[in-house]
């Protein structure tokens, strides 16, 4: 069973004590983690319009009203008194209430590790419904096995052509030869980080296109990283036992560097 921190929590418009919380994964359950910076989540636009996508991919009922999830959203911080942090949002049939809302357990990268770059292992994994962010509690125990018994980061998932898709919880984006390459959407869960690197790629004039790289590239690739909700860019300094010079790659460097000044307008214009 998932755990719930802070104070409080929401289920449906109503309010309980973290005492209370109960959640047993169902069939179907959607949902979308956010990040809280300064009492504000980000681009929670983009989340609420992910999470009515997949709802339509699991023939669900769109969220009813946007603007209520995001009042809700606001009060949960508020209540808990928090300006950091990560909120879990889950909509699902089985729910007494429709949705819960509720902070949850949260671990940023350190800063050595933006600057050194992590250590990952390729997994021979692919999820089903890649596209639908739908809670699979069997997925995500195998990931967690493979990820602590080989020490690393983060698991990259390889389909059965030998592609490297997608992180456990992350996307993937590689620079080969001076172009920035991340797989096909069809292939992977559509992450927000994701769509602001690519918006960022093309507004800096960077060389892009969704691609796939096989494993038997890594040793071509001048420069990995991770995306996410919590790592943000990520560089990752070996896939495996193959070291990947990521942290020395200017288009990543300079990526890193974009996609905070990102943060910083979004939370300047909603403050």
């Amino acid at each position: 069973m998932e755990k719930a921190i802070g104070e409080y929590f929401f289920s449906g418009k109503n309010r309980y004590p973290v005492s209370a919380f109960h959640h047993q994964a169902g069939k179907n359950q959607i949902y979308e983690v956010l990040r809280i910076a300064d009492g504000i989540p980000l681009f929670l636009e983009d989340h609420l319009t992910r999470m009515n996508e997949s709802l339509s991919m699991v023939h669900a009922e769109p969220i009813r009203s946007l603007e209520e999830i995001r009042n809700l959203i606001l009060k949960l911080v508020k209540a808990n008194r928090v300006t950091s942090g990560n909120v879990k949002l889950i909509i699902g049939n089985e729910l007494v209430d429709d949705f819960l809302i509720y902070l949850i357990p949260f671990c940023y990268p350190e800063k050595s590790m933006y600057a050194e770059g992590v250590p990952t292992g390729t997994l021979q994994l692919e999820r089903q419904n890649p596209n639908a962010k739908v809670i699979n509690t069997d997925y995500k125990a195998k990931v967690s096995r493979f990820i602590e018994e080989n020490g690393i980061h983060e698991a990259i998932l390889v389909n059965r052509d030998g592609q490297m898709t997608e992180g456990s919880r992350s996307n993937l984006f590689f620079v080969l030869d001076d172009v920035l390459v991340t797989p096909p959407l069809h292939d992977v869960l559509g992450g927000i980080t994701r769509k602001k690197v690519i918006e960022l790629a093309k507004r800096m004039d960077i060389p892009f296109r969704e691609d796939t790289i096989s494993v038997d590239d890594i040793g071509r690739l001048s420069g990995v990283f991770l995306t996410g909700t919590s790592p943000k860019i990520l560089p990752i300094r070996s896939i495996d036992a193959i070291t990947i010079p990521s942290t020395g790659c200017a288009i990543i460097r300079q990526l890193m560097e974009r996609y905070d000044e990102e943060i910083r307008s979004y939370l300047t214009r909603e403050a």
